[in-house]
């Protein structure tokens, strides 16, 4: 009974130092992230930024009343590009990944919405495809592999829900518009994923989806958003 009883304690302790430094991890990932918007918030708009917004403006693009002028929005944009972390090989990576969509609409909130969508849409399917393409080849190219032909047709069949769960939290960077000729609104938008987070929220959605645990797929998933997105 008191040999049950230790053990019960030592369990209780490992998981209350697990939960410790996970608060203590989330601690230290939010200080990050605040120094980021933080300098976001105090950027000056660069020299790149402004060559860009002058020729965005010269070809009729504009923000919308109270947005950010088009400067600040590329010198964010920029700066985001600019933001390393470092991957699970020890080297700096971008910490962010950027995708620019535009679509048409007869307003500005139907075409800003649209392009949105696009953008979230056009980088999943890239996702998709990297994945399923990293997950074939580490069944041909090894005899040792957890991931089996059932493995990869279940994330064929549920890849959409699993990737498009990952993609749910996004940062919009840049937001312009151009009324067109026939007085529709062509609407830009840029948005930013933080890879760190897409990457851990990728990792959880396939172990649950696919039933597979391991490091086998963390590995995987780390080394397509590293090297093709």
């Amino acid at each position: 009974m008191k040999k049950m009883f230790l053990m019960l304690v030592a369990v209780l302790m490992g998981s209350m130092t697990m939960t410790a430094q996970n608060a203590v991890e989330l601690a230290k990932e939010q200080r990050k992230l605040n120094d980021i918007n933080m300098k976001m918030l105090n950027a000056k708009p660069t020299k790149d930024a402004k060559k860009q917004a002058r020729q965005f403006k010269k070809d009729g693009w504009v923000v919308p009343a109270g947005d950010k002028v088009i400067e600040k929005q590329l010198t964010e944009s920029q700066l985001l590009g600019e933001e390393l972390m470092v991957d699970e090989t020890g080297s700096p990576t971008r910490r962010y990944i950027q995708h620019t969509a535009s679509q048409v609409a007869g307003t500005y909130n139907a075409g800003y919405a649209a392009a949105r969508n696009a953008a979230i849409v056009e980088l999943a399917a890239n996702l998709q495809t990297q994945v399923a393409a990293a997950m074939q080849a580490k069944l041909d190219n090894s005899q040792t592999t957890a991931i089996t032909t059932v493995t990869i047709e279940k994330f064929n069949q549920r890849s959409k829900a699993i990737v498009d769960a990952s993609l749910t939290n996004t940062r919009s960077v840049v937001a312009i518009y151009r009324v067109l000729p026939n007085n529709n609104y062509e609407v830009q938008v840029r948005l930013a994923f933080d890879k760190k987070e897409l990457a851990a929220r990728l990792k959880r959605m396939m172990q649950q989806e696919l039933e597979t645990e391991g490091d086998e797929l963390n590995e995987l998933v780390d080394e397509v958003l590293r090297q093709h997105i």
